[in-house]
């Protein structure tokens, strides 16, 4: 593999056998004959016919290919941005494994990111040149024009055709935009280019030639009535102004959590919580990790059980946990963690995966680090519905639902051995207020997340003895819904 790579192309892929090949050569060839360094990323999206094996067999010829596989196909949307999640390419780019756009339209087109400064490049069979080959059938163009016309009057007016299978992309922008992305099916293109608007990417859309290749994937009614779904879910997941710090906490909210872990009712709650999962684990003297370990509150606590140790990724939160002379924190990244294979008989990881750019990365390092019989114990926000200016001010990139956090444990090869929720009864108070918020979004000043100042002393004891109550309950029985999700998982 090349280290220096100038154009990595992403090329998702489920069930694609007998049309792959021929589009691979294509690739291939075009490639292997530019002056440019390219790399190929194959991604099946846990076909059933043999498309990994077919791609796999192409890095003999070029040694500048990789294919991944998906385990369980998870749609188009998911497979691109696992794709371009592990490009090394200075511009990054997807093509569909149809066809429909050849590898020619590339050096066409990258100058617009290479040299005009743009950050994103869109393909569209809308605008036109003299130049470009275009063979649409009527009822896809027909189709294309609806779902476009409710594209500009529900979300953005500048891009003509979002759904063309060429886009380009500045390395620099992929993490933080992608990351943020909850579609994985064909509305993904729609979200990313949102995002983009919303956070004031630089976007080019240009004229590809793109022609009608037989076996397509795409339901016409049915997958229009999912993406017409997607535009208003688009809408309302993405309301609020985003926070470009991007994965990070902002400065001033580990001074608020420093202040307050050991008091307020929120983090004392989760904590229990926390400490009654581990107990319920009865592992004598547990060694434990605690990953993100924030200013130190969670692992005092856990020092208490066995011994504890902890990372995290921000300097600053590692001078916090010096402050309350925790010694046996380091700075490090989750996706690297600085630990021998098998060290650790729990791993904590409590409101950490929602930060993180690639999920599954870091499942897979906590699982490297675990002993064989260990368990991992994982706290994430719950319900995309509920996002709101708390989860922009503490650099959130997601929020989860049961089903999105069991498709990246089972991708990791983790068991999930108990998965509930925590915070049921606070589910009816934060639910309608952070709705409504979305009518009344922060315009001046920055966003500042739900725990910075402490509640009235009797209410704020009322609340822990409550929530204590509730996550016993949750430990032994498990709760329908909350604001909190939870997870109990091994190695299978």
């Amino acid at each position: 593999m090349t280290e220096k790579v100038d154009i990595s192309v992403v090329i998702p892929a489920f069930n694609e056998a007998g049309r792959l090949p021929l589009f691979l050569d294509r690739v291939v060839s075009f490639c292997g004959a530019s002056k440019k360094e390219y790399e190929v990323i194959v991604v099946d999206d846990g076909s059933s016919d043999g498309t990994f094996e077919i791609a796999a067999s192409y890095h003999a010829r070029f040694p500048n290919l990789r294919a991944f596989r998906v385990e369980t196909n998870r749609g188009k949307g998911y497979a691109v941005k696992k794709g371009l999640l592990k490009a090394k390419g200075d511009i990054c780019m997807f093509l569909d494994a149809d066809g429909s756009v050849g590898p020619e339209e590339i050096e066409k087109n990258v100058r617009y990111i290479s040299k005009d400064g743009y950050d994103i490049f869109v393909g569209s069979r809308v605008l036109r040149d003299r130049e470009q080959f275009l063979k649409v059938k009527w009822y896809r163009k027909f189709a294309g024009w609806i779902f476009n016309f409710f594209v500009q009057q529900i979300l953005f007016k500048d891009i003509k055709d979002t759904q063309c299978g060429f886009k380009m992309f500045r390395k620099e922008i992929v993490k933080p935009l992608f990351s943020r992305g909850y579609l994985d099916g064909f509305g993904f293109d729609v979200e990313t280019l949102y995002l983009a608007h919303k956070m004031g990417y630089r976007v080019k859309e240009g004229p590809v030639s793109w022609q009608h290749v037989d076996g397509s994937k795409v339901n016409l009614f049915v997958d229009s009535i999912k993406m017409f779904m997607n535009i208003l879910q688009i809408r309302n997941w993405h309301f609020t102004p985003i926070n470009t710090y991007s994965g990070y906490m902002g400065p001033n909210e580990y001074e608020y959590m420093y202040e307050l872990e050991n008091y307020h009712w929120w983090f004392v709650s989760r904590r229990n919580a926390a400490v009654d999962l581990i107990m319920a684990l009865k592992i004598p003297l547990p060694v434990i990790l605690d990953v993100g370990s924030g200013t130190g509150g969670n692992l005092m606590a856990f020092g208490r059980i066995g011994r504890a140790c902890g990372i995290d990724i921000s300097e600053k939160a590692v001078a916090f946990c010096a402050k309350r002379s925790l010694n046996n924190v380091i700075q490090s990244p989750v996706e690297k963690i600085k630990y021998e294979e098998k060290t650790f008989d729990i791993i904590t990881c409590l409101d950490v995966l929602e930060h993180v750019s690639s999920p599954l990365e870091a499942l897979l390092e906590m699982k490297r680090v675990l002993k064989d019989d260990g368990r991992i114990l994982i706290m994430v926000p719950a319900f995309r519905i509920l996002w709101s200016q708390h989860d922009e001010a503490l650099g959130h990139l997601r929020r989860y639902e049961k089903k999105s956090l069991t498709c990246d444990l089972h991708e990791a090869g983790l068991k999930i051995e108990k998965m509930s929720y925590l915070f049921f009864i606070s589910f009816f108070v934060v639910a309608p207020i952070r709705i409504m918020r979305r009518f009344f979004v922060f315009r001046r000043g920055k966003a500042r997340s739900d725990t910075t100042t402490l509640p009235p002393k009797f209410l704020n004891e009322f609340l822990k003895f409550l929530f204590n109550m509730e996550a016993k309950i949750s430990v032994n029985m498990g709760i329908p819904f909350g604001t909190t999700l939870y997870a109990v998982v091994s190695k299978k």
